[in-house]
């Protein structure tokens, strides 16, 4: 057994912590000291001193950081050593670990590094074990000690059978490409996700900020009266700004998704973008806990989807979130690939509509968003009451749309749904991956003989479904369907 060594992180990690320190700190050093840098105001200099003396504490406390802070991975646990005062000590296993993320941003190129997040499906922070600085080699050794110790635990062990001879490692799988975004799926992904008016709202944001302290009024005001005299010039002005903007958001859109690549090879999904920022990912593929086929207004509206896999895990963070099959995928562009990925996940195409009767439930339930409106327009702007019938007929066609895509399918291994009016969303999941069901029907339900099935999948944050009004006789099917479901948990 490979015998583990307590290693401290790369030395490089404090420059990324500083980094990271100075980006979050622009607006108070613009702020402090070149807006109000000649300053004399004792609130000023009070700001400016608390400020440097947070700054001098935070970059004391990264170094120290960085001096205590170790790792050690031997063949079947990572285990990390944390805290300056009070020590703490994080023991994972590695067969625990179900996704792993790699991200590459520009000054980890520059330093020929990268990071690495290791998943471990549950919730809280302490759910993910991060790396935020490695070299490209210790990345590899992470990850091939986190494949060695899954296939390990995958192999039925037989005590009574020793091999005298160690068998020689199994080849790497073969990853098969799948699907890489080109120049057109660029171009669209960035006229569908409206990056290229991004610019827009983003001027508007700078003008108010800086008017705040400069009185811009003037400079508007003039700039306004001259165009206004030469409503001509108001032409090739706004075709360069929608010109600069479609380029601006083009570049946006190809930082985020250029490189943009599916593989995968029987195990696991590899999903890689970024050009600048470069992040990998893998799931494998029986952690796969769900589906979901989203559809909003526009990307419906020029029949193109987005297909997310839901796992027991977060998939990425916030600002680097992966876990999509390409957000601007053509209809049947994303159904193929989701049969090529995971061919065990059988999406049907034709599913079972709402009964009749639902309709008429779903258009007699109370409108308390339209009796709202209603209600503080007539206390507050009586002159625009008008505006509650239209407001009215907009909440009955939405519900009629509702009702006419809402869609389910229930066989032996899945239930698929699809919810939704102007915006669709498609749901599929295994029933061995359903972790808990509940079947309701309030009294309006009973009335109309319909019930509502809710289910739960284990996902970070909890993957909570529902399906509204269909026939009582569904909803008792659900709940012995999701009764007998120990029959195929392997």
């Amino acid at each position: 057994m490979m015998e583990a060594e307590r290693q401290q992180f790369h030395f490089s990690w404090p420059l990324f912590q500083l980094v990271s320190l100075v980006k979050g700190s622009v607006f108070f050093i613009f702020y402090l000291f070149i807006l109000k840098a000649g300053s004399d105001s004792a609130f000023i200099l009070t700001l400016k001193g608390l400020f440097i003396a947070s700054m001098v504490f935070s970059v004391i406390k990264i170094f120290l950081n960085w001096v205590y802070t170790r790792y050690e991975i031997s063949e079947t646990t990572v285990m990390l050593y944390l805290g300056i005062f009070v020590k703490k000590q994080r023991n994972v296993e590695l067969k625990r670990i179900q996704n792993i993320q790699q991200t590459t941003n520009f000054l980890h190129r520059l330093l020929k590094l990268t990071s690495l997040t290791l998943e471990t499906g549950t919730a809280g922070e302490n759910a993910a074990i991060k790396f935020p600085v490695l070299s490209h080699a210790e990345a590899d050794r992470i990850k091939g000690l986190v494949e060695e110790a899954k296939r390990v635990h995958a192999k039925p062990h037989n005590p009574e059978i020793e091999e005298e001879v160690p068998a020689a490692p199994p080849p790497l799988p073969e990853r098969k490409v799948h699907f890489t975004a080109g120049t057109k799926d660029l171009v669209k992904a960035a006229f569908t996700s409206l990056s290229m008016f991004a610019i827009f709202p983003i001027l508007f944001s700078l003008y108010f900020q800086f008017d705040d302290f400069f009185n811009l009024d003037e400079t508007s005001q003039s700039v306004f009266a001259f165009f206004a005299s030469r409503l001509w010039l108001l032409i090739p002005v706004i075709a360069i700004a929608i010109l600069l903007s479609a380029i601006i958001g083009f570049i946006t859109t190809y930082s985020k998704y250029g490189k943009f690549v599916i593989s995968a090879d029987h195990q696991r999904i590899y999903i890689r973008k970024g050009v600048f920022t470069e992040t990998q990912f893998s799931i494998r593929k029986d952690k796969v806990q769900a589906i979901k086929i989203e559809q909003p207004v526009l990307k419906r509206f020029l029949g193109m989807a987005e297909v997310k896999l839901l796992s027991a895990g977060s998939i990425g963070d916030e600002d680097n979130e992966i876990n999509s099959l390409f957000p601007f995928l053509p209809v049947k562009e994303a159904y193929r690939l989701v049969e090529e990925l995971l061919p065990q996940h059988q999406i049907s195409r034709s599913a079972q509509a709402l009964p009749k009767n639902a309709l008429w439930l779903r258009l007699l339930r109370p409108y308390y968003f339209w009796i709202a409106a209603t209600i503080a327009l007539a206390v507050f702007k009586m002159e625009w009451l008008w505006l509650s019938a239209p407001l009215f007929a907009i909440f009955i066609i939405a519900r009629i749309l509702e009702y006419r895509c809402t869609r389910y399918n229930i066989t032996e291994r899945f239930i698929q749904i699809r919810t939704g009016a102007f915006s669709t969303n498609t749901l599929l999941t295994k029933r061995v991956k359903i972790q808990e069901i509940q079947v309701t029907h309030s009294w309006l339900q009973r009335k109309f003989g319909v019930s509502s099935l809710h289910f739960h999948n284990r996902s970070k944050p909890l993957l909570v479904s529902e399906l509204k009004d269909v026939p009582r006789e569904t909803g008792a099917q659900f709940y012995h369907w999701f009764k007998d479901r120990t029959l195929f948990v392997k």
